[in-house]
C-alpha cells in the first residue's frame, strides 16, 4: 500500500511538471511583448506592470476595452510564443473609428501607437493567425508617455 502512495505522489508530481510549459509559454509571449516595448522605452514610454494574456484560437479576434486620456500617447505591444504568426492589432474609439497612428509587425510581436483625441474608453482589437497551430499563446502590454 505504501508503494502505491509513492507511485501516486510521483505521478501527481509528474502531471504538475507537465503543466509548467503552458504557463511558461504565456510568460514567453509576455517576454516578446516586452521586447517590442524596448524601442518605445528608449523614446520615453513608461511600461505599465499590468497586462493581459491567454490562449486564443488561431484567427479569432479579441477585444479589450481600455481607458485612455487625452494628452498622453499610448503604445500597445502584442507578443506570442508561437512561430510563424500573422498579427492584427488596431485601436478604435467609441464610434468604431480607428485611431491607430502607426503599427509594426515582427516575427514574434506587433505594436501600435495611438494618440487619443479625447479622454474615454477605447477598444483594442487583435488577432493572431497561424497555419500550423490551432491555439496561440499571447500577451498584450502597454505603456504611455
Amino acid at each position: 500500500m505504501r508503494l502505491f502512495h509513492h507511485l501516486r505522489a510521483a505521478a501527481l508530481a509528474l502531471l504538475a511538471c507537465a503543466a509548467l510549459p503552458a504557463s511558461a509559454t504565456v510568460d514567453d509571449a509576455h517576454s516578446f511583448a516586452m521586447e517590442a516595448a524596448m524601442p518605445f522605452v528608449e523614446q520615453g514610454f513608461i511600461v505599465r506592470e499590468e497586462y493581459w494574456n491567454g490562449e486564443v484560437k488561431s484567427g479569432q479576434k479579441l477585444m479589450i476595452k481600455h481607458q485612455m486620456f487625452k494628452g498622453n500617447e499610448y503604445a500597445f505591444w502584442l507578443g506570442t510564443a508561437n512561430d510563424e504568426v500573422a498579427f492584427e492589432l488596431k485601436v478604435y474609439d467609441e464610434k468604431g473609428k480607428e485611431i491607430t497612428i502607426d503599427g509594426k509587425n515582427d516575427k514574434m510581436f506587433a505594436s501600435v501607437r495611438v494618440n487619443p483625441p479625447k479622454t474615454g474608453t477605447y477598444t483594442i482589437v487583435f488577432s493572431l493567425a497561424s497555419r500550423k497551430e490551432k491555439g496561440l499563446y499571447w500577451a498584450l502590454a502597454y505603456g504611455y508617455r
